[in-house]
């Protein structure tokens, strides 16, 4: 029996991302999450600090709640340590943390406590009302198609979807939102705020602009207090009016947490951990 028990933790073990010493530069490139980057291996945000396995580009935050995403393998951890390891039915595309958790594959969508949806999805999302996913056709929510149209992503907030695309589809309601541009990210609070070439637009929920800020930004992220995105690498944190946040108004990080999947990681209690 003791003997079985060793055999069982070492092959979980063995499934863990191993630890690369080397990473290649890519892998070491900002990644733009909620509060703050990942670089590499180390997750540097407001309020979370720790070390992953190994790298990946497939990260993403929801308050106390951090995914990364591996072939084959999805990490979640909570307040900055490890909580689970899912197994993945293949090599994951896209994850997403917001509304709710949700990861991307090639030729399917996995949500956590649900399974695998068979929807071939460029993106998704998970929310409460059930999963809206993309193909190169329209727009779904889950079996049932609510419009036509090429569309390149999704952003929500509790009220609102829009899908993205040289305009904006609002739903459930199916407003038509004109946009400022080729958007490349958004992000949905009570206005709407959107990501060009040219910079960082603020909107009304209809599309009126309400506010601007230029710049050659990459990404964009919203904890529901403050915007981050990247400039030149850098990471740039924003109020809701578009002016730089003062360095005051956060607290001090911690020291980084050595967060490596391990059997008494994954099996100890809270209290234990």
């Amino acid at each position: 029996m003791r003997a079985g028990l060793v055999a069982f933790y070492l092959g979980l073990a063995a499934c863990a991302p191993q630890q690369q010493t080397s990473p290649t530069p890519a892998a070491t490139e900002p990644i733009l999450i909620e509060g703050g980057v990942v670089e590499g291996r180390l997750v540097r945000a407001i309020g979370l600090q720790l070390a992953l396995p190994s790298p990946t580009p497939l990260v993403a935050r929801n308050g106390e709640t951090l995914l990364a995403a591996y072939p084959f393998q999805l990490l979640t951890y909570q307040n900055g340590f490890i909580r689970e390891s899912l197994p993945l039915p293949g090599v994951p595309t896209f994850v997403r943390a917001r509304p709710l958790p949700l990861v991307g594959l090639a030729d399917r969508l996995y949500v956590p406590g649900l399974g695998t949806l068979l929807y071939e999805a460029k993106d998704a999302l998970n929310t409460k009302e059930g999963v809206y996913w993309l193909d190169n056709e329209g727009i779904s929510l889950e079996r049932r198609r609510l419009a036509e149209g090429r569309f390149n992503f999704l952003a929500a907030s509790e009220r609102y979807v829009y899908a993205f695309g040289r305009e904006a589809l609002r739903l459930p309601d199916r407003i038509w939102v004109p946009l400022p541009g080729s958007v490349r990210a958004a992000v949905v609070l009570e206005d709407l705020y959107v990501l060009t070439p040219e910079g960082l637009f603020r909107l009304s929920p209809e599309g009126l602009r309400l506010g601007f800020r230029a710049g050659a930004f990459s990404g964009l992220q919203t904890d529901g207090a403050y915007l981050y995105t990247l400039e030149a690498g850098r990471l740039v944190t924003l109020q809701l009016n578009l002016d730089v946040a003062s360095r005051s108004a956060f607290t001090a990080w911690a020291p980084v947490r050595q967060n490596l999947v391990s059997p008494t990681a994954l099996f100890a209690s809270p209290e234990v951990r």
